[in-house]
């Protein structure tokens, strides 16, 4: 039988984990703290014990998702060469926001416009992956790491990989819209010296 620590902890992740579900899926507008507690499979008083307010499980559920998104970037990548450890981590990158958890990303990009709140968590959790990231390339590619200009070519290729991802959920978009071989190519051609 599980303590009383395990069960807060289970009811927590499921109410966390179901306020991303329905972030990702209905939106924030169509979140409510009664579907995230009959979505989680917990009653809404159990819910509204650990999560008083809609605005409490946001900001739980944006900590968690940082924590994920975290996790992700600070995997090592291997691989043979310098340049395939390169297209490893861009395509690690595109299957990530290529997830359907990371369409929240969206949504919360959309509050932050109007919810300080949710503006500041978002802004840190986005600035805490890609110093990640950038961190991660930097030890994996320490040949192109050393080419003037590499982070700003990471930061480009992580903004498009972002912004691609995020509008290729819009059905119709695929023609103005980069592919990844794209993306990777463009940033290779940045940091791959002849010399």
């Amino acid at each position: 039988m599980a303590s009383r620590a395990e069960r807060r902890e289970q009811a927590v992740a499921a109410l966390l984990d179901a306020t991303l579900e329905s972030l990702a899926t209905v939106g924030f507008a169509a979140t409510t703290t009664r579907g995230v507690a009959q979505l989680a499979g917990v009653s809404q008083g159990l819910q509204q014990h650990y999560f008083p307010t809609k605005t409490a499980l946001i900001d739980g559920a944006i900590n968690r998702l940082a924590t994920r998104l975290l996790d992700e970037a600070s995997r090592p990548v291997e691989g043979a060469t310098e340049r395939q450890r390169a297209e490893l981590l861009l395509r690690r990158m595109w299957d990530s926001y290529s997830s359907p958890v990371l369409a929240v990303v969206a949504e919360l990009l959309v509050l932050a416009r109007t919810h300080p709140g949710t503006a500041a968590m978002t802004a840190s959790t986005l600035t805490a992956v890609t110093h990640r990231i950038v961190g991660v390339a930097e030890q994996a590619l320490p040949g192109y790491a050393r080419t003037p200009g590499f982070r700003e070519a990471l930061l480009l290729a992580l903004a498009a990989i972002r912004d691609t991802t995020t509008i290729a959920r819009i059905p119709g978009t695929e023609g103005a819209l980069p592919t990844l071989d794209d993306i990777v190519d463009a940033f290779l051609k940045s940091v791959v010296t002849d010399s």
